[in-house]
């Protein structure tokens, strides 16, 4: 008999066999990576590097350019390093853009700023919104370029956020990256330091391994503090010396001149005395707010954006509360108890995002709706939903812009303000809500943030860094308060702190009162002073600080009806929400303005050979009048990567025996286009198979098509003495059967959980043979009698013209060895015409449900069943509902002689017989958990994934002439109940271990099946 080998399963061989990451057509599901639009890059060419862009963004890439050749200037002297051959920089105008990027395989997070891949060594980003920011990310990924080069390292293992060089820790590789780009002052990672001391949450050496612990935070401290301690130039060494952490801590220290214990003491010591130091310097008398949302309370481990409604009462934010996306909540405002979800993002699909890290809500002036800066379909949109229910009101799409985000109302209700991303650079832009209409305020190369509306609607107030950054110098500057007046596009500044950021800007109910969030002495607190300058007064002493996901994302709120103040404040490794009355604020001098608690242990003013880098901005700088033409983006496919090749021979009583196989795949800089090809050998010369597949991604529509010639051959030994004759007779069969053919494949995503797949192609089966060698031998001597060949036609060629079409789903979270929240189906049919003549039927819906961490309840309901005139051809293999991944302890290979009466056929013996037909019907239900967080109440698997589960099975198979039975003595239907424990091994390989209970067998005991497997 044979198998129909569908185009979808020899697609899916090639991109395995390359090496490559499998195209979305070749996934029974998964998630797309939607490429909404066709980018037409350019190029530029620098002294050290091709910076790769589209012609919106012109502007942003000459200042990455300069930027660029700024930070080799820098990274080659403190390296002492310089990088071989010319650095790619495929460059996004935004966030939204890089997301849909095919230079980097699988999606990508929106907490990822950048990507530096080591096969081609290409640095890809996004615009980061500020020039410091933008430099920040550029120079980052910059150092991961330096350590591939110096390492000549691949990623092992991968992470999207940046590489593990040389299996590095993430801490060890990440860290350095932060510190390397930003220097030893970063109030940010100060602040997770103080917040640590104070919990008593440092970690050990060995801890920082543990994903507990951020790896860019603390590997950044770590570094910090050798650079203080040994110097700048020991990390350089440290990296040269190829020395892991991971394995060998002592190594590590003995590089510093020390022991693992003397290094991590003397580091932990720093740490609690910069701590100390600060709290030192904490008013004793300040402001007392009051804790709202936490974890304790109900809220998540994070809860960002707040933002309280006109009136107070109530208070809307951002949460990761149900552990698997942030979503959109309403609280009570006095009460902290949370009321509803207004946006559920993690199995929904109708936003792309909802902008929280650097994004908030606003309230109308009527406190009855709210508007939210999103993605829908890869364009940023105004989204108007109602407060109550969460319905959406109405969306403006928001054309000619790459994102948006801090969207505020007018105290009318008529407009809306909001920062939006055009080219790269951010401005302010005023919605027209009745009409759509958007218009800009401002038009130039600095970034404008957080608008709001002052309450007479005359003017609005925002962050801006066009009063402290040079963008001729491109110095980056810290973010300053302004005022615009809308009549006359005037903007003035507002002047408040020298140094350090400025967040959030809030205006008081009477228009006369500024509250805001600034660090002048490293910490971020909240302060207040008159709208048109005057003396500051400092409202919290916060000695963590007042901060939400990121150094710029909004944290402060000011009911416009009572002057109410909402803020987030980093405690415990998260985000708490806390609020403080108009009433209860004692107002207290400000600090001076060093910037003591933003550097980090254990220096106690900046200084050192990185940052005298940082701080010549000079260096390395082209001038702004140098000319670099753009050249169009050419595309040619390179070699990519070449699969490990194999080789293996012997001879046996079946012959000669080969086995071996080499691939490789190509692609061009973009990713847009992939060719992968392979050849592999596994027995004779006849088992000879190869194949070839191409994609092109440059569009939303992905299309390719592949070619592949694959053999099937399946092999036994029989043997038989006979002392009558003295004979020992030895028979070697082998079956097989050669396929090749040719198909297009084309797919056409909706959205990140929705698509549709199409193929159509030609196959060629060659006729399926026995291949029998019997070899007659004396059993006392072994001498050989005779020997004869003999093939059989077992089955005749097919010619196939096959087409499918099929429309996927999928919302599901993964856990380390199954699906645990969300939901998936696939609704597939393909029609076989040619020789054969039958219509294929597909239908897998499946759904998790978590009602309490860590336990998932999973179902699954599978159709699968082929009509038409062939569709029960006895050339056609049958389908089986006995396999583990249908019905647990009905396996092929299970039946005992006893349970069958003795008949050793599977077409005879009865209780096997019922489980083959064309047409099958199989449900599941299962519980399960991870082995630990069972324990802890977490959704938590440790160092080596285990899974436990708890299942019921039951399935039914039938044909056209006897369909299925339920019930009665005929039924046909099977079912088991068991338990399975899975186990995750390097990642990716899941190895099952299931006891099952049969109901439906004439030997109704345990059954015990081991194999590798997913949990459905």
């Amino acid at each position: 008999m044979r198998a129909r080998q569908g185009l979808w399963f020899a697609a899916s061989l090639v991109a395995a066999l390359v090496g490559a990451a499998a195209p979305a057509h070749a996934q029974y599901f998964g998630r797309n990576k939607v490429q909404y639009r066709t980018f037409d890059f350019q190029k530029l060419t620098t002294e050290h590097f091709d910076i790769y862009y589209y012609p919106e963004e012109a502007d942003a890439a000459k200042m990455i350019a300069r930027m660029a050749e700024r930070w080799q200037s820098r990274l080659s002297r403190f390296f002492d390093h310089e990088l071989r051959g010319r650095q790619p920089i495929i460059l996004y105008a935004s966030a939204e853009h890089f997301r849909q990027t095919n230079a980097v395989e699988g999606l990508i997070g929106e907490g990822t700023g950048g990507v530096t891949e080591a096969l081609k060594r290409r640095v890809i980003v996004p615009m980061a919104g500020t020039l410091a920011d933008t430099d920040h990310v550029l120079g980052h990924e910059l150092v991961h370029a330096f350590q591939f080069d110096m390492t000549g390292a691949a990623l092992s293992p991968s992470n999207q956020d940046g590489p593990a060089i040389l299996g590095f820790p993430l801490w060890f590789v990440e860290g350095m990256a932060e510190y390397v780009s930003l220097g030893p002052v970063d109030p940010q990672t100060a602040m997770w330091l103080r917040d640590a001391v104070a919990q008593n949450q440092v970690p050990s050496l060995k801890d920082l391994d543990n994903p507990k612990f951020f790896p860019y935070r603390w590997g950044q401290a770590f570094f910090a503090y050798v650079g203080a301690r040994w110097g700048d130039r020991q990390i350089a060494s440290l990296l040269r010396s190829a020395v892991n952490p991971r394995f060998d801590l002592t190594g590590l220290a003995l590089q510093l001149g020390t022991t693992p214990k003397a290094l991590e003491d003397d580091w932990h010591r720093a740490m609690r005395d910069a701590a100390n130091a600060v709290a030192q310097d904490l008013p004793s008398v300040a402001s007392e707010p009051h804790r709202l949302i936490g974890l304790e309370s109900g809220g998540g481990h994070i809860n960002v954006g707040p933002r309280l409604s006109p009136d107070g009462r109530r208070i809307a934010f951002f949460s990761e509360r149900d552990l698997f996306s942030v979503d959109l909540y309403v609280a009570d405002a006095r009460s902290g108890v949370i009321e509803h979800r207004l946006i559920h993002s993690a199995t929904d699909p109708h936003f792309g995002s909802l902008q929280f890290l650097y994004s908030a809500g606003a309230w109308s002036p009527d406190g009855q709706s709210l508007a939210l800066a999103v993605v829908r379909g890869g364009q940023p949109a105004l989204a108007i939903v109602d407060a109550q229910t969460g319905d959406i009101r109405r969306e403006i799409p928001l054309p000619g812009l790459a994102d948006a985000i801090g969207p505020a109302w007018s105290p009318d209700g008529g407009a809306i303000v909001l920062s939006g991303n055009r080219g790269g650079l951010i401005d302010l832009f005023r919605v027209t809500v009745a009409t759509g209409t958007v218009e800009a305020l401002t038009n130039d190369a600095f970034a404008d943030l957080e608008p709001t509306f002052t309450p007479d609607g005359r003017s609005i107030v925002f962050v801006t860094e066009r009063f402290s950054a040079d963008l001729v110098a491109l110095v980056p500057g810290p973010l300053r308060l302004a005022r615009m007046d809308l009549a006359t596009r005037e903007v003035v500044p507002i002047v408040g702190f020298l140094t350090g950021k400025h967040l959030s800007p809030c205006v008081s109910p009477d228009g006369k009162t500024l509250t805001f969030i600034a660090e002048p002495d490293g910490i971020s607190n909240v302060y207040r002073m008159a709208i048109d300058g005057g003396p500051i007064s400092r409202v919290s002493a916060l000695n963590t600080g007042v901060a939400g996901i990121t150094p710029t994302s909004p944290a402060l709120s000011v009911a416009a009806g009572t002057g109410t103040m909402a803020f987030s404040v980093f405690e415990r490794g998260g985000n708490a929400i806390y609020t403080l009355d108009d009433a209860h604020v004692i107002a207290l001098v400000p600090p001076d303005t060093s910037v003591r608690a933003a550097i980090l242990p254990s220096r106690s003013v900046p200084g050192g050979v990185l940052y005298g880098l940082l701080t010549d901005y000079s260096r390395g700088l082209p001038p702004l009048t140098v000319a670099w033409p753009p050249q169009p983006y050419r595309s040619h496919l390179a070699l990519e990567a070449i699969g490990p090749p194999t080789l293996s021979g012997g001879v046996s009583v079946q012959g000669a025996q080969f086995g071996g196989g080499m691939s490789a795949s190509f692609s061009d800089l973009l990713g847009d286009r992939v060719l992968g090809v392979g050849a592999a050998i596994q027995g004779t010369f006849a088992d000879v198979g190869a194949a070839a597949l191409y994609l092109n991604r440059r569009h939303r529509w992905t299309w390719g098509a592949e070619v592949d010639e694959t053999p099937n051959a399946i092999g036994f030994l029989t043997t038989t003495n006979d002392p009558v004759t003295n004979t020992s007779t030895a028979t070697a069969s082998v079956f097989r059967q050669t396929t090749g053919g040719a198909a297009a494949v084309a797919l056409l995503p909706f959205n990140e959980s929705d698509r549709i797949e199409m193929m159509a192609g030609v196959r060629h089966y060659n006729p399926f043979t026995e291949e029998d060698r019997t070899e007659v031998a004396a059993l006392d001597s072994g001498q050989l009698i005779s020997s004869t060949d003999q093939t059989t036609t077992l089955a005749r060629s097919l010619n196939a013209l096959e087409s499918g079409v099929a429309l996927v789903h999928d919302t599901s979270f993964f856990g380390a060895t199954s699906p645990i929240y969300g939901g998936r189906y696939r609704l597939e049919l393909d029609r076989t015409s040619g020789t054969l003549q039958y219509t294929g039927v597909l239908v897998d819906v499946r759904k998790y449900f978590m009602p309490r961490r860590p336990i998932t309840i999973g179902f699954r309901v599978v159709h699968s069943g082929r009509y038409g005139r062939d569709a029960e051809d006895p050339e056609l293999i049958s389908l089986f509902a006995g396999y583990p991944e249908f019905v647990h302890g009905y396996g092929y290979g299970s039946f005992s002689a006893a349970e069958c009466g003795g008949s050793p056929s599977a077409t005879l013996c009865p209780p096997l017989a019922k489980l083959f037909g064309s047409r099958l019907l199989v449900g599941n239900v299962e519980v399960r958990a991870p082995l630990v967080g069972l324990f802890r109440g977490k959704v938590e698997y440790g160092r080596v994934p285990v899974e436990v589960a708890a299942f019921y099975d039951a399935g039914v198979a039938w044909t056209r002439a006897a369909g299925p039975v339920f019930t009665g003595p005929n039924s046909t239907l099977v079912r088991s109940v068991g338990g399975a424990v899975r186990l995750n091994l390097l990642g990716f390989v899941v190895v099952e271990l299931s006891a099952a209970h049969p109901f439906d067998r004439p030997d109704k005991s345990l059954r015990w099946q081991f194999g590798l497997r997913l949990g459905f």
